[in-house]
Protein backbone atom coordinates (compact mmCIF):
# COMPACT_ATOMS: atom_id res chain seq x y z
CA UNK A 1 0.00 0.00 0.00
CA UNK A 2 1.36 3.27 -0.87
CA UNK A 3 1.33 5.63 1.96
CA UNK A 4 2.56 9.19 0.07
CA UNK A 5 -0.27 10.73 0.71
CA UNK A 6 -0.95 12.86 3.89
CA UNK A 7 -4.74 11.75 4.55
CA UNK A 8 -4.44 12.19 8.38
CA UNK A 9 -7.47 12.74 10.41
CA UNK A 10 -7.32 13.47 13.87
CA UNK A 11 -10.70 12.53 15.79
CA UNK A 12 -10.76 14.71 19.28
CA UNK A 13 -12.79 12.31 21.54
CA UNK A 14 -13.85 15.21 23.76
CA UNK A 15 -16.25 16.27 21.17
CA UNK A 16 -17.53 12.63 21.04
CA UNK A 17 -20.20 12.87 24.21
CA UNK A 18 -21.76 10.04 26.05
CA UNK A 19 -25.29 9.10 24.31
CA UNK A 20 -24.62 11.65 21.76
CA UNK A 21 -23.78 11.05 17.73
CA UNK A 22 -21.03 13.56 16.42
CA UNK A 23 -21.02 14.43 12.88
CA UNK A 24 -17.75 15.72 11.01
CA UNK A 25 -16.78 15.74 7.27
CA UNK A 26 -13.60 16.85 5.37
CA UNK A 27 -12.21 16.85 2.20
CA UNK A 28 -8.12 16.33 1.49
CA UNK A 29 -7.36 17.95 -1.64
CA UNK A 30 -3.73 16.24 -2.95
CA UNK A 31 -1.68 15.68 -5.69
CA UNK A 32 -2.86 13.11 -8.21
CA UNK A 33 -0.56 9.50 -7.22
CA UNK A 34 -0.79 6.33 -7.70
CA UNK A 35 -1.58 3.06 -5.58
CA UNK A 36 -0.66 -0.48 -6.65
CA UNK A 37 -3.07 -3.02 -5.66
CA UNK A 38 -4.66 -6.11 -7.01
CA UNK A 39 -1.25 -6.39 -9.12
CA UNK A 40 -2.33 -3.04 -11.08
CA UNK A 41 -2.05 0.72 -10.47
CA UNK A 42 -4.96 2.67 -9.58
CA UNK A 43 -4.33 6.35 -10.11
CA UNK A 44 -6.02 8.70 -7.64
CA UNK A 45 -7.94 11.47 -8.60
CA UNK A 46 -8.43 14.34 -5.83
CA UNK A 47 -10.24 15.24 -3.70
CA UNK A 48 -11.56 12.97 -1.77
CA UNK A 49 -14.34 13.70 0.70
CA UNK A 50 -14.49 11.99 3.80
CA UNK A 51 -18.01 11.77 6.31
CA UNK A 52 -17.83 10.20 8.95
CA UNK A 53 -20.43 9.68 12.83
CA UNK A 54 -18.99 8.81 15.87
CA UNK A 55 -20.85 7.27 18.81
CA UNK A 56 -20.03 5.70 22.20
CA UNK A 57 -21.61 2.05 22.84
CA UNK A 58 -21.00 0.60 26.22
CA UNK A 59 -17.11 1.77 26.57
CA UNK A 60 -16.22 1.17 22.63
CA UNK A 61 -16.00 4.00 19.97
CA UNK A 62 -17.95 2.84 17.01
CA UNK A 63 -17.02 5.36 13.45
CA UNK A 64 -19.30 5.17 10.89
CA UNK A 65 -17.30 6.45 7.68
CA UNK A 66 -17.98 7.53 3.96
CA UNK A 67 -15.58 8.58 1.50
CA UNK A 68 -15.99 9.47 -2.13
CA UNK A 69 -13.49 9.52 -4.61
CA UNK A 70 -12.71 9.22 -8.11
CA UNK A 71 -9.44 7.11 -9.84
CA UNK A 72 -8.39 5.82 -13.20
CA UNK A 73 -7.89 1.98 -14.03
CA UNK A 74 -6.63 0.80 -17.24
CA UNK A 75 -9.62 -1.94 -18.52
CA UNK A 76 -8.98 -5.19 -17.91
CA UNK A 77 -9.15 -6.25 -21.67
CA UNK A 78 -8.30 -3.32 -23.89
CA UNK A 79 -6.18 -1.46 -21.32
CA UNK A 80 -7.69 1.74 -21.81
CA UNK A 81 -8.27 3.98 -19.40
CA UNK A 82 -11.25 4.23 -17.11
CA UNK A 83 -12.55 6.38 -14.54
CA UNK A 84 -14.08 4.91 -11.76
CA UNK A 85 -17.20 7.24 -9.71
CA UNK A 86 -16.27 5.64 -5.92
CA UNK A 87 -18.85 6.21 -2.67
CA UNK A 88 -18.24 3.55 -0.31
CA UNK A 89 -19.34 3.50 3.83
CA UNK A 90 -17.53 1.64 6.22
CA UNK A 91 -17.45 0.87 9.98
CA UNK A 92 -14.81 0.75 12.95
CA UNK A 93 -15.29 -0.12 16.22
CA UNK A 94 -12.38 0.92 18.52
CA UNK A 95 -12.08 -0.61 21.87
CA UNK A 96 -9.46 -1.06 24.49
CA UNK A 97 -7.00 -4.01 24.07
CA UNK A 98 -7.87 -6.56 27.61
CA UNK A 99 -4.95 -6.12 30.13
CA UNK A 100 -5.00 -10.28 30.67
CA UNK A 101 -5.25 -11.24 27.13
CA UNK A 102 -3.44 -14.46 27.14
CA UNK A 103 -0.24 -14.62 24.93
CA UNK A 104 -1.71 -17.59 22.67
CA UNK A 105 -4.87 -16.33 22.83
CA UNK A 106 -7.40 -17.05 19.30
CA UNK A 107 -8.95 -13.67 18.51
CA UNK A 108 -12.72 -14.16 17.42
CA UNK A 109 -14.29 -12.08 14.13
CA UNK A 110 -16.28 -9.94 16.35
CA UNK A 111 -12.87 -9.35 17.65
CA UNK A 112 -10.30 -9.18 14.79
CA UNK A 113 -13.07 -6.78 12.97
CA UNK A 114 -12.40 -4.43 16.06
CA UNK A 115 -9.42 -1.70 15.92
CA UNK A 116 -7.84 -2.07 19.61
CA UNK A 117 -6.23 0.55 21.77
CA UNK A 118 -4.02 0.04 24.20
CA UNK A 119 -5.16 3.47 25.48
CA UNK A 120 -7.74 6.34 24.54
CA UNK A 121 -5.59 9.25 23.09
CA UNK A 122 -7.13 12.87 23.20
CA UNK A 123 -7.25 12.90 19.30
CA UNK A 124 -7.73 9.53 17.49
CA UNK A 125 -5.66 9.58 14.06
CA UNK A 126 -8.49 7.88 11.63
CA UNK A 127 -5.46 7.73 8.78
CA UNK A 128 -4.61 3.73 9.09
CA UNK A 129 -8.72 2.71 8.67
CA UNK A 130 -9.11 5.57 6.09
CA UNK A 131 -6.52 4.33 4.04
CA UNK A 132 -8.11 0.46 4.75
CA UNK A 133 -11.44 1.96 3.57
CA UNK A 134 -10.03 3.49 0.17
CA UNK A 135 -7.92 0.21 -0.59
CA UNK A 136 -11.45 -2.16 -0.40
CA UNK A 137 -13.23 0.48 -1.95
CA UNK A 138 -11.05 -0.50 -5.33
CA UNK A 139 -12.68 -2.92 -7.60
CA UNK A 140 -10.37 -6.07 -8.18
CA UNK A 141 -11.49 -6.23 -12.06
CA UNK A 142 -12.52 -3.33 -14.12
CA UNK A 143 -13.76 -2.82 -17.64
CA UNK A 144 -14.41 -0.11 -19.81
CA UNK A 145 -17.92 -1.64 -20.78
CA UNK A 146 -19.56 -5.13 -19.73
CA UNK A 147 -19.12 -6.29 -23.84
CA UNK A 148 -15.72 -5.11 -24.20
CA UNK A 149 -14.13 -7.49 -27.13
CA UNK A 150 -10.50 -6.66 -25.45
CA UNK A 151 -7.28 -6.90 -27.86
CA UNK A 152 -6.03 -9.70 -30.08
CA UNK A 153 -3.79 -11.86 -28.49
CA UNK A 154 -1.73 -12.35 -31.71
CA UNK A 155 -1.09 -8.13 -33.43
CA UNK A 156 -2.70 -6.89 -30.02
CA UNK A 157 -5.05 -4.19 -31.97
CA UNK A 158 -8.43 -3.06 -30.30
CA UNK A 159 -11.11 -5.82 -31.12
CA UNK A 160 -13.73 -2.97 -29.90
CA UNK A 161 -12.66 -0.61 -32.65
CA UNK A 162 -13.41 -3.95 -35.85
CA UNK A 163 -11.83 -7.19 -36.29
CA UNK A 164 -8.09 -7.88 -36.83
CA UNK A 165 -6.36 -9.74 -40.30
CA UNK A 166 -5.03 -12.51 -37.88
CA UNK A 167 -6.47 -15.53 -38.72
CA UNK A 168 -9.63 -16.69 -36.47
CA UNK A 169 -9.02 -19.99 -36.41
CA UNK A 170 -5.47 -20.07 -34.42
CA UNK A 171 -6.17 -21.05 -31.34
CA UNK A 172 -4.59 -20.36 -27.84
CA UNK A 173 -1.65 -22.55 -27.95
CA UNK A 174 -2.08 -23.33 -24.04
CA UNK A 175 -5.35 -24.90 -25.02
CA UNK A 176 -3.22 -27.37 -27.21
CA UNK A 177 -2.29 -29.71 -24.42
CA UNK A 178 -6.40 -29.53 -23.41
CA UNK A 179 -7.53 -30.84 -26.92
CA UNK A 180 -4.39 -33.62 -27.15
CA UNK A 181 -6.19 -34.80 -23.67
CA UNK A 182 -9.50 -34.64 -25.08
CA UNK A 183 -8.11 -36.85 -28.51
CA UNK A 184 -9.04 -34.05 -30.97
CA UNK A 185 -6.45 -33.02 -33.22
CA UNK A 186 -4.06 -30.02 -32.74
CA UNK A 187 -3.68 -27.06 -35.23
CA UNK A 188 -0.20 -28.92 -36.46
CA UNK A 189 -1.72 -31.79 -37.21
CA UNK A 190 -5.05 -30.31 -38.84
CA UNK A 191 -2.71 -28.58 -41.25
CA UNK A 192 -0.38 -31.72 -41.97
CA UNK A 193 -3.42 -33.90 -42.76
CA UNK A 194 -4.81 -30.90 -44.95
CA UNK A 195 -1.49 -30.81 -46.45
CA UNK A 196 -1.00 -34.35 -47.18
CA UNK A 197 -4.46 -34.18 -48.91
CA UNK A 198 -3.67 -31.43 -51.07
CA UNK A 199 -0.25 -33.22 -52.38
CA UNK A 200 -2.32 -36.74 -52.90
CA UNK A 201 -4.75 -34.12 -55.06
CA UNK A 202 -1.73 -33.01 -56.99
CA UNK A 203 -0.48 -36.58 -57.56
CA UNK A 204 -3.66 -37.72 -59.16
CA UNK A 205 -4.50 -35.29 -61.52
Amino acid sequence: MDREFDLHYLLDLDEVKKGEVYSASASFDRPEGVVNYWGQDYLLRFPLDLGLDAHWDSGDLTVDMQISFRAEVACARCLKPVLLEIFERYSYIYTLRPQNLEPDHELSKEEMSMVHMDFWPTHLDLAPQLWESIILSLPSIVLCSPDCRGLCPHCGKDLNEGPCKCNSAEVDPRLEVLKKALGAPSDLERRKESHGRSKKKGLSR
